[in-house]
């Protein structure tokens, strides 16, 4: 299987791991292929929550909930 003449991986990702990697900047949502429905619907809201944060500031301090929880904690 090729994506954009890249060899793609087939793995399996943490929920939490995948927010701390989209609130960091180290992945975004168009370098993912979902491999079901769910799985795309969730990794929407994740994106969203976290691009909202992240334009917010990015800090705990940021309004909403920090996508990493580590509110009172330094991001």
């Amino acid at each position: 299987m090729h994506l954009h003449g890249n060899e793609s991986l087939r793995v399996e990702v943490s929920e939490s791991t995948l927010t701390r990697l989209l609130a960091e900047g180290h992945l975004g949502a168009s370098e993912l292929r979902c491999l079901d429905h769910a799985s795309g619907r969730r990794l929407r809201r994740l994106c969203l929550k976290s691009c909202v944060w992240r334009k917010a500031g990015g800090g705990c301090n940021a309004p909403g909930r920090c996508p990493l929880r580590r509110e009172g904690a330094k991001c």
